[in-house]
């Protein structure tokens, strides 16, 4: 699964392109860089079964708690802004994606990332 991040000074856009994505399928995304605001978040099923995607995305394997950075409410398209950004701060200098599509294993997501460098 193809993950393409490219940096232009202190900003970071990411674009992730999955297929034959299920709930539980994730994406290490390597951004080099320990602490950042994630400012928008887009994410589209290009195909497959499923209706909605709740994307998800945090600083560890399997994100809960504490450490998730991102949750969407469950929408066919996530399309979030996020007012002021959410920060987020990773030892590893990588974030960890997951599509969470209602049902399948069958869909292609493309998601679109934006990040600012530091807090």
């Amino acid at each position: 699964m193809p993950v393409q991040v490219t940096r232009k000074g202190s900003e970071i856009v990411v674009v992730i392109s999955e297929t034959n994505v299920a709930a539980a399928t994730e994406v290490e995304i390597p951004l080099g860089i320990t602490r950042g605001r994630l400012l928008r978040v887009i994410a589209d099923k290009t195909a497959g079964s499923a209706s909605t995607l709740a994307s998800l995305l945090g600083i560890a394997t399997n994100p809960a708690g504490s450490n998730i950075v991102f949750e969407a409410t469950a929408a066919a398209t996530v399309d979030s802004q996020i007012v002021g950004g959410a920060t987020f701060s990773t030892s590893g200098g990588s974030l960890f994606y997951r599509a969470k599509p209602d049902s399948g294993s069958d869909n292609s997501v493309t998601t679109i990332l934006h990040i600012l460098v530091g807090w």
